[in-house]
């Protein structure tokens, strides 16, 4: 159903016993912060055991589910504490802002991280990374990919801060603090799950804008049915006895036997994530994304690439054919940065390549109109320009200057209307 219809859903999702037990769990066991020497500590890591639980919910949500987990399977122990940390850095950022620059310029600043916040929260999920949860320009890419939808997360966000801090206040005039404590905790546990839900199924509704295609370990499961089962039920049972190694090698040695198994590649790749082995991960990944293109399944390519770009920063494929392939695959589902790392030093890599001119014009079109990086953009045109003048691209690298130049002129041409009153020449 439309999000503008679910409301009410979002509000009672909370209320599953599921999400409520660990709202109240997670409220009593705040009061271990009042332990001499070890309280502080202690909340923190309750703290963390929240916000891993809040992430599990956003994630089956943006995977199209409205029932709560159990527990969380999927997030990994760091979210919670990258979470955790994410929390303190904007409290003491805060503090700093109002202590040297006054309380203005603290509230334009709490204003920025509100805005900031679900975009956050979004990164973190589905990367499990700060570094970009901290990058402005992927706030402000995620907002305009989502629209005015973006502003209502913001909205409830603000609603939810509101409301906890007017029950807070009124909760500890009328009741001792011990039990005042755990009651204020159940209200900000119960609006954060809400608030989370409702950010996963905005990722849900649009996945596409987002290139958000579901987490893996939240698909459906392999039918008993399919020829890889019987491997994969083999893997995990090694895995359940605390031998994950070995279940990565045994789905290393079938997929030499099996390479056309799918489930057997995304199987490999999880037990690769839990080893921390991003060497063979990435190694792994040039292969299967060949594989993946020759199924025509663009969008778990591009997944896999994000994954091998993450691991290794100097990730990248050994065809041609294939960057040229994913980067426009990534570039139309929204994944700037993957189509870009895809690109980087392509003409270095694949000289006299007929695809150098159309691939580095696929890069200055996404500086220019999603990184905001018009100069760098011209100049990568220019240089198309004078390097490949008899390329067939040329046209396309003309008719793109001519459109920068439209561009550029617009907002100045505008400004010199409204000073003389005269409308602007079309």
């Amino acid at each position: 159903m439309p999000l503008r219809d679910r409301w009410p859903q979002v509000l009672r999702y909370p209320l599953q016993p599921a999400a409520l037990a660990t709202v109240v769990a997670l409220a009593l066991a705040h009061l271990l912060v009042y332990l001499p020497v070890v309280g502080l500590f202690l909340d923190l890591l309750v703290w963390a055991a929240l916000f891993k639980y809040a992430f599990e919910v956003l994630r089956l949500s943006a995977n199209g589910s409205d029932s709560a987990p159990e527990i969380a399977l999927t997030v990994s122990d760091s979210i919670g504490i990258y979470a955790v940390l994410l929390l303190i850095l904007v409290e003491v950022v805060l503090y700093l802002a109002g202590m040297w620059y006054g309380a203005i310029a603290q509230l334009a600043l709490g204003l920025v991280l509100m805005f900031a916040m679900p975009a956050m929260m979004m990164i973190l999920a589905l990367e499990e990374g700060i570094g970009r949860a901290l990058n402005p320009l992927a706030w402000l890419m995620i907002a305009a990919r989502i629209g005015n939808t973006y502003y209502l997360l913001v909205g409830f966000f603000f609603a939810a801060l509101l409301v906890q801090s007017v029950v807070a206040t009124f909760v500890n005039s009328v009741v001792p603090f011990l039990i005042a404590a755990p009651l204020v905790y159940c209200v900000v546990n119960y609006l954060m799950l809400a608030n989370f839900h409702l950010i996963g199924s905005v990722i849900h509704e649009h996945s596409d804008e987002l290139g958000y295609t579901g987490h893996l370990q939240l698909s459906d499961e392999v039918p008993y049915t399919d020829p890889s089962r019987t491997i994969l039920d083999a893997a995990r049972g090694r895995a359940a006895t605390g031998d994950t190694q070995g279940a990565a090698a045994l789905l290393r040695d079938e997929l030499r036997e099996h390479p056309d198994m799918l489930p057997l590649h995304d199987e490999y790749r999880h037990w690769l994530n839990q080893n921390g082995d991003k060497a063979e991960l990435v190694k792994h990944g040039k292969d299967y994304i060949s594989t993946l293109l020759s199924r025509d399944q663009d969008r778990r390519a591009i997944e896999v690439a994000r994954e091998c770009q993450i691991a290794d920063s100097a990730f990248a494929l050994d065809k041609a054919e294939d960057i040229t392939r994913l980067a426009q695959a990534a570039a139309d589902a929204g994944q700037t940065q993957v189509a870009m790392g895809l690109l980087g030093g392509f003409h270095k890599r694949f000289r006299n390549h007929p695809d150098i001119g159309r691939n580095y014009l696929l890069a200055a079109k996404l500086w220019a109109e999603r990184m905001n990086k018009q100069m760098q953009a011209r100049a990568m045109l220019n240089q198309i320009k004078v390097t490949m003048p008899n390329d067939p691209i040329i046209a396309e690298v003309n008719a793109y200057l001519a459109f920068l130049d439209k561009v550029a002129t617009t907002p100045a041409t505008a400004a010199a209307a409204t000073a003389t009153n005269t409308p602007p020449q079309q």
